[in-house]
């Protein structure tokens, strides 16, 4: 239930949000593009590759409803970026309070579970010995659900921290400046909790990259980069001393030996990263690059998805779709970085996002896609990705307006309900046309 409810929590928003387009609209919104035309070429190669691997892949409907999220949240995306380019001092700071909120709330949790000897991220609901049914109320279904939040999440205190050291909060700036440092403090001890092996390398990695660039800044820039990547080492530092405190250093004990276990050979039915990745490397291998629709599962992979992006793309949407996804981000990697507003966050986001979805499935959660909807307009400060003059001709037909990308995102709406209601579709629960022996794969995300 919590899945289903989760579920929904991000359709019915995202309905929301397209519905608010289709009140009337200036006349830009139907001549002038709203994004660039790589993003445009991508999504139609997307489409198109994952269409043709759904309809002759061995779930069909199931991978046509999975194709219709795709559509809703790619049409949504560039009807997001005007809003970051006008309210984007704004928007920095209400993102810097929903992460205080989101992580608040996990990382409490888990201190008070642990604190009473409850174990975190439950999915089952428990007997007391007093008699009384007892469920841990979790946003996340497990530790590694929860991470994605943090990985995405944490990156948020870097413009706030421009805002306060440009002067651009003059009002409760130790407020603001106490919301700053509780982002990667709280970001860091849910990572360093749940002993996050994928996030903790993301964060490092992100926190080299931001540094190497950042030292061929002026002055000004590179006083700001020092601080950012000090104040992230700091909260690590902070998060694993606690986590010492509180467990004996269990983390780093729990890390270690979940890296030793990847390492040790085992049968082709145990989960663990290479026995999963080895199934969908064979299983790309014998559909020959082709794909065979989003969402299914290779033969006997020990669980219902890869566990990375690259893997992923390449089983289900084939070498095509793994091509046209590289143009879709293009869209959100700006040309340099920049070193105002919230694009100040693009460099350490970015690297954390793909490193982290190497090993693990930020794009099959809810909650993870509702942020990505939010985060990736804000990576650039301009509309046009660095404007339609600098492109050739051929590839400004693929310049859209806002008005085909609303229609593109309420083609998705109609395909995610038309495999919600046909038999073999999406439905509202485990399918017996994408399962693994002994587990439920839940649908749709």
């Amino acid at each position: 239930m919590k899945f289903q409810v989760q579920r929904f929590a991000q359709l019915i928003p995202a309905v929301g949000f397209l519905a608010w387009f289709y009140r009337r609209q200036p006349p830009a919104f139907f001549s002038q593009p709203v994004i660039g035309g790589w993003y445009g070429l991508g999504l139609v190669g997307f489409v198109l590759s994952a269409f043709l691997a759904s309809i002759f892949g061995p779930a069909s409907w199931i991978s046509i409803g999975f194709l219709g999220l795709a559509l809703l949240q790619f049409g949504l995306l560039p009807l997001v970026r005007p809003v970051w380019n006008e309210w984007g001092r704004d928007a920095v700071r209400v993102l810097a309070l929903f992460a205080v909120a989101v992580l608040g709330i996990d990382v409490g949790l888990w201190v008070i579970d642990h604190v009473h000897s409850i174990t975190p991220y439950a999915w089952v609901i428990q007997m007391s010995p007093a008699g009384v049914l007892s469920e841990t109320p979790y946003a996340f279904l497990n530790a590694r659900w929860a991470n994605q939040a943090a990985v995405l999440l944490i990156w948020s205190y870097i413009p706030l921290l421009d805002q306060l050291q440009s002067g651009l909060i003059r009002s409760r700036r130790s407020f603001w400046w106490f919301i700053c440092g509780l982002i990667p403090v709280l970001a860091s001890a849910q990572i360093v909790f749940s002993a996050g092996r994928g996030a903790l390398v993301s964060l490092v990695a992100a926190a080299v990259v931001m540094s190497l660039l950042g030292f061929r800044e002026q002055v000004g820039g590179r006083r700001l980069v020092v601080l950012c990547v000090c104040i992230l080492l700091v909260s690590l530092l902070m998060a694993f001393s606690f986590n010492y405190l509180l467990t004996g250093g269990e983390a780093v004990v729990d890390i270690a030996r979940r890296n030793a276990q990847e390492l040790v050979p085992a049968a082709p039915d145990v989960n663990k990263r290479t026995v999963l990745w080895t199934a969908f490397l064979k299983g790309i291998w014998s559909e020959g690059l082709q794909g065979v629709g989003i969402g299914q599962v290779a033969e006997r992979a020990p669980t219902c998805t890869p566990h990375s992006l690259l893997l992923a793309l390449l089983y289900w949407t084939g070498l095509p779709g793994l091509i046209a996804a590289a143009f879709l981000a293009t869209a959100f990697v700006p040309r340099r970085w920049a070193m105002s507003g919230a694009s100040l966050m693009a460099v350490p986001l970015l690297v954390a996002l793909l490193l982290y979805q190497l090993v693990d499935d930020i794009w099959l959660r809810s909650f993870s896609l509702s942020l990505l909807f939010v985060l990736l307009p804000a990576l650039k400060s301009s509309a046009l990705s660095g404007g339609q003059l600098n492109q050739p001709k051929w590839l400004q037909l693929f310049a859209f307006p806002g008005s085909t990308y609303r229609l593109i995102a309420l083609t998705g709406v109609l395909l995610i309900s038309l495999s919600t209601v046909v038999p073999g579709g999406i439905g509202f629960g485990p399918s017996e046309l994408v399962s693994v022996h002994g587990r439920a794969c839940m649908l749709f995300f």
